[in-house]
């Protein structure tokens, strides 16, 4: 059966978009436990869209709440190379957009894990955040180009939650690790922020942003991601993390397109030069030897 990628135009009512994306995805109708990772990669505000949108993520919860009144829904982030999780929620202001709702903001890194074993590209066991366990896992990226990876959406938010704080010592082996989080980390749904994007060549952190306007949403994390790919004029299968993510099960580069407006791939097009990415990628490697 192919999979269905929803795309919600923004027009002024982020709740509509998001209630209309909910309602359309296979969602069980009793929720006790939920778990949201939002991208949190740098000390950059939203308006960057470098990271998560604190008006859109108080519309998620918004609606969560208003559909799961009783279940406790927890915002969760882990340390990076250079940043501490336990402060870039207050810098980023979600921690204020979470204690309007009663959630909590939880920094995994603190917080106990559990060994999983995995047919991994690389890893055979993982460690994940034992707070993941029996919950309703939703991963919120936003789209961004990534100068490694060419896109960086649904899959690559996983490896945030990758246990080491210093995941830049494992970007030569970096789309076997993504794949290896999220078959370890598997996401019930992806509802990206395809709102504020970043194009260009020189993301996740300093590419240019631009407002498309969109939410997508998915249970097929590689669908999504497969169609995200195609609005910077890539093929999927050129994407390397999607393409073994595909051939791990772990979804399907094919799908159907349902909109809430008279979506156009073509009207949504954004700047990304495949000959600049090759050749950012040869330097890196010539600096690198």
């Amino acid at each position: 059966m192919t999979k269905q990628v929803f795309v919600s135009r923004l027009a002024g009512d982020t709740k509509r978009s998001i209630s209309w994306l909910l309602d359309r995805i296979e969602i069980p109708d009793t929720l006790t436990k939920i778990c949201i990772k939002p991208n949190l990669n740098d000390y950059r505000k939203w308006e960057t869209a470098s990271t998560c949108d604190p008006y859109i993520l108080d519309a998620l919860l918004s609606v969560l709440k208003c559909r799961y009144p009783k279940a406790s829904i927890t915002i969760i982030e882990n340390d990076a190379t250079g940043v501490n999780a336990d402060n870039i929620f207050s810098y980023l202001d979600i921690d204020s957009v979470t204690n309007k709702y009663g959630c909590r903001c939880v920094n995994v890194a603190r917080e106990q894990w559990k060994s999983v074993g995995i047919n991994g590209l690389h890893f055979k066991n993982i460690e994940i955040p034992e707070i993941l366990s029996g919950a309703f896992f939703i991963t919120f990226p936003k789209l961004k180009s990534h100068t490694i990876t060419k896109l960086t959406c649904g899959l690559k938010n996983q490896m945030g939650l990758f246990r080491s704080k210093r995941k830049v010592l494992y970007h030569h082996l970096v789309d076997e690790l993504i794949v290896d989080c999220n078959l370890a980390m598997r996401a019930d749904i992806s509802i990206v922020d395809a709102n504020l994007v970043m194009e260009g060549n020189y993301g996740p952190t300093y590419g240019s942003p631009r407002r498309l306007g969109l939410l997508i949403a998915s249970n097929d994390i590689v669908a999504a991601d497969s169609l995200c790919a195609k609005f910077y004029g890539l093929n999927p299968r050129s994407v390397s993390h999607i393409k073994k993510a595909s051939q791990k099960s772990l979804g399907d580069m094919k799908y159907n397109i349902l909109s809430d407006f008279d979506f156009d791939l073509r009207d949504h097009k954004l700047k990304f030069s495949k000959i600049l990415f090759y050749l950012i990628r040869k330097g890196s490697a010539g600096i690198r030897r």
